[in-house]
């Protein structure tokens, strides 16, 4: 007997989605390649730089979008779908075998809009919910902060933000006990740094230097409004795996940027991750709940081991650490590569989805055998037009239409290459006489579609590339 793929999913390529992550999936790795390349200091340039990957996808879906979601839709077999149900019937794909010249209609019924919709939306409000809450507790927080009644501390901060090239020393406050860890919150001309009394305590001089200058870093680099702009943008598309793992690059190069960068103003690379590793250990001792959820907005993170080990690098070199970046020029050339290649990459998918789809198969079609149930035209003959005029009394005059309706609700018809056309025809007749005899049915719309495979082989399933063919 001849069998169809047991599922078939196909997916329109040119809505807002499919383009986000076809455009993620181009700019995310160009962004990582050229920024090793670089492998200089960077400063507010680099954080641009590596925040495309969060804002070419979202700049080529409004640019090529055709629709917000992608059109998922399931395809069954014609003859198990087709009755039962009302609505459009999207498209009818005829199945094949390699060597068979029989084919087997399936028809594409319903589709996972709706559901992507809610999932898509419930993942980025919950994300969007949780950085709001997390701003508002970052600002009750600073609201909780007292000034640092400490002339040492003022004075070493006063040097460092000279030294960074900062137009105003920070203000430096303690924040509430049971809390620790140093953060900087606000821009270059307003910032402050929020700082636990157990480290001014515990630190030796070098060791809070380098924390200091660790936060004055960030200032100088504006990290806290691109990390939040960044997070921001994240929180938005959170259903696009590639947004995740950009944000935690992003987040982890400007990390290490301001490692390097309090090392160059401090001189002494090993004070500064001695420092980090005092202050990690101290946070293991952990503040509430609520606390964290606010923490978690000011801190982008990044792994310590690694941060730890670039510092000894930079130690073991024995010279001074370089201050200064190496200007905006290759980050902004960088920056015009991986635009083009993800607008490219966007206009590739509308140009796709304008004509087209993409079909994932699982399984194969099996040759026909002999006791293959073969559709031929001289089961299309058409109900006489009296038995529509008169159902309403007699309703037994319907009875061969029930009949064939009965035979399309079995196993899938298989039927020749050379009668596709004869079958459309004759399930438009019917699907028009199934209206007038008040059974509910899909609504025949001639659209042909040629599947080409795009990946195959020994793999369970096969990806089809779907473009629309006369029939």
């Amino acid at each position: 007997m001849t069998s169809a793929a047991p599922t078939i999913l196909a997916l329109e390529t040119d809505s807002s989605w499919v383009v986000i992550l076809a455009v993620s999936l181009v700019t995310l790795p160009a962004a990582l390649a050229l920024r090793r390349l670089i492998a200089r200091p960077g400063g507010l340039a680099s954080g641009v730089f590596l925040s495309l990957p969060l804002v070419v996808p979202l700049v080529a879906a409004l640019a090529f979008e055709h629709a917000v979601l992608p059109e998922i839709s399931l395809l069954k077999p014609a003859g198990t779908s087709w009755f039962g149900r009302s609505g459009d019937l999207l498209h009818l794909l005829f199945v094949s075998d390699d060597t068979s010249r029989r084919v087997i209609p399936y028809a594409l019924v319903g589709s996972a809009g709706p559901w992507l919709l809610l999932i898509g939306l419930g993942v980025s409000s919950f994300m969007l919910l949780r950085r709001g809450i997390g701003a508002i507790l970052v600002h009750r927080l600073v609201g909780r902060c007292a000034p640092l009644a400490d002339a040492r501390v003022d004075r070493m901060v006063a040097r460092l933000a000279l030294d960074a090239g900062l137009p105003h020393p920070p203000k430096v406050l303690v924040l509430p006990e049971h809390m620790s860890g140093a953060f900087a919150v606000g821009a270059r001309r307003r910032g402050r740094i929020l700082i636990s009394k157990d480290l001014v305590d515990e630190l030796d001089a070098d060791e809070l230097e380098g924390i200091l200058a660790h936060e004055i870093a960030h200032l100088h680099a504006h990290d806290v409004h691109v990390v939040f702009t960044a997070g921001l943008l994240r929180d938005m598309v959170a259903w696009n795996p590639f947004a995740h793992v950009a944000y935690r690059r992003l987040t982890a190069d400007r990390e290490l940027e301001a490692d390097r960068r309090a090392a160059a103003i401090t001189g002494r690379p090993l004070a500064v991750a001695s420092g980090l590793l005092k202050v990690c250990e101290m946070n293991r001792r952990g503040p509430r709940l609520k606390q964290r959820l606010a923490l978690g907005f000011l801190t982008p993170g990044g792994r310590v081991a690694r941060r730890v080990k670039r510092l000894i690098d930079l130690s073991d070199r024995r010279g001074a650490v370089a201050l200064g970046s190496m200007g905006t020029v290759p980050y902004v050339a960088a920056a015009c590569v991986v635009a083009v290649l993800g607008l490219q990459a966007g206009a590739r998918m509308a140009e796709l989805g304008g004509s087209g789809a993409v079909a994932i198969m699982w399984g194969s079609p099996s040759a026909p055998t002999t006791d293959t149930r073969t559709w031929t035209p001289q089961q299309a003959s058409v109900t006489p037009r009296w038995i529509k005029r008169f159902h309403g009394r007699h309703p037994k005059a319907i009875k061969p239409l029930d009949d064939r309706i009965a035979r399309l609700r079995e196993d899938p018809a298989v039927l020749r290459r050379a009668d596709v056309s004869r079958y459309v025809n004759y399930l438009q007749r019917m699907t028009q006489e199934a209206r007038v005899a008040g059974i509910p049915t899909l609504i025949v719309r001639k659209q042909g579609w040629a599947a080409e495979p795009i990946v195959q082989g020994p793999l369970p399933f096969r990806i089809l590339s779907l473009e629309e063919a006369p029939l």
